[in-house]
């Protein structure tokens, strides 16, 4: 079993829990938003008046603009802002993935639509390197998991010099989170947060000390004075946003913009009511009538419809990949990564790269009397798989080699 808490915290959620960056720009104080007497329509009009001086702060002329595109509604949001401002043939996009799944294919029919440019990238043809992972270790602040990450290399080669447009917050701020029963108290929150930030799951957990009370003592809360509306909220942002979601979209070494990243924003959004943040209710609702045509396009969130489409269309097709995906006959389109289960066992070339990490792991003598190499084996024969176990522990190795400490 591994002891070191730190270590296993990493394991369990994916990222490093004490990290002390902030990249989110909270607002002084959230108070509710006052809405008496304010019309659906106005309320639009103020939140595009507010995203669109946003945008317009990060904007400069002659600006080579680049926007990671998914088939989700915050970077297409973040291109339709742009369009404002300048020409699509100013803007660059790039989406990486796996063939077939909602991102990739979404994404470049977005681009299409448009007519922005567009690079794919097929992740299950990429080819890592130890070094390139060491570089995005160094650009993260060794901070997450590898291979989620955009793809270094090529971001580097060819959009070196642009300015990277995010989407970073946008489906947050607008209450992704917020879906069932809000918690009632800080510690049901803190329960709830643990639970939803669970990256290794099953038996695998089983090799980890419970690092439940060291994660808990790292945590970042909201004081009374900022305001916040429910538990849920600050938990997430101050935690998974600030310290695993913003080193992983915003890689050290290029210039960022990342418009919903805006304190005005935020205020207005999180001052919202629990029903218009609940499914992004209210954010949806104004994407539609902000840009028609941009959001009657496929969408991830809605199982590759557009949004507006009734509820029970995007559930009904839910339900029915989850059963073609339990028979064998169909990958799930909503994941995006590819395969690396069976290419830790089938790809020569990555095999013998994690393989390597994990010896030198092994040799560090840092986990006690567990053995990276029999996880190994054992997924090897198929006994067992340990796809994320291994993730993590190669992750580990190289934020290691790239300067970590524990």
């Amino acid at each position: 079993m591994i002891q070191n808490p730190k270590i296993s915290s990493f394991l369990e959620m994916g990222y490093f829990i004490d990290y002390p960056k902030q990249t989110i720009n909270f607002p002084d104080k959230i108070e509710p938003l006052d809405q008496k007497g304010v019309s659906q329509t106005e309320l639009f009009m103020t939140v595009r008046q507010k995203l669109l001086k946003a945008f317009d702060q990060g904007f400069a002329p002659g600006q080579i603009c680049v926007v990671p595109l998914s088939g989700g509604c915050d970077s297409r949001a973040i291109l339709g802002g742009l369009l404002q401002f300048t020409e699509a043939s100013n803007i660059m996009t790039y989406t990486y993935g796996s063939p077939g799944s909602y991102d990739y294919e979404i994404g470049g029919q977005v681009a299409r639509e448009i007519g922005v440019e567009n690079i794919r990238i097929d992740l299950n043809k990429y080819r890592f390197s130890v070094n390139e992972l060491i570089e995005v270790s160094k650009r993260m602040d060794h901070q997450t998991h590898m291979f989620f990450h955009a793809p270094l290399g090529f971001v580097e080669r060819e959009f070196k010099e642009a300015v990277h447009w995010s989407g970073f917050l946008g489906d947050v701020i607008a209450g992704s989170h917020i879906g069932g029963e809000l918690t009632k108290s800080l510690d049901e929150a803190r329960e709830r947060f643990f639970v939803k930030n669970q990256f290794l799951k099953g038996d695998d957990n089983f090799y980890l000390s419970d690092s439940r009370q060291y994660a808990s003592e790292c945590l970042r809360y909201a004081s009374p004075d900022h305001g916040f509306l429910t538990f849920e909220e600050p938990l997430d942002m101050m935690n998974r946003q600030d310290k695993y979601v913003a080193p992983h979209v915003m890689l050290n070494g290029f210039e960022h913009r990342a418009p919903f990243n805006d304190p005005a924003l935020i205020k207005f959004f999180l001052g919202l009511t629990a029903e218009q943040k609940r499914n992004q209710k209210f954010f949806y609702e104004f994407l539609m009538w902000w840009k028609p045509s941009l959001f009657d396009l496929p969408v991830k969130g809605m199982m590759g419809y557009p949004l507006g489409v009734a509820e029970w269309k995007p559930k009904m097709r839910k339900k029915w990949l989850k059963l073609r995906h339990k028979m064998g006959l169909k990958k799930d389109p909503n994941i995006n990564y590819f395969d690396l289960s069976n290419r830790f066992i089938d790809d020569p070339e990555l095999k013998t790269m994690v393989k390597g990490q994990l010896v030198d792991l092994q040799r560090r003598q840092i986990l006690d009397d567990f053995s990276p190499l029999k996880i190994w084996e054992e997924h090897q024969r198929r006994v067992m798989d340990h796809t994320q176990l291994i993730q993590g522990l190669f992750s580990l190795e190289i934020h290691l080699k790239a300067g970590k400490t524990l």
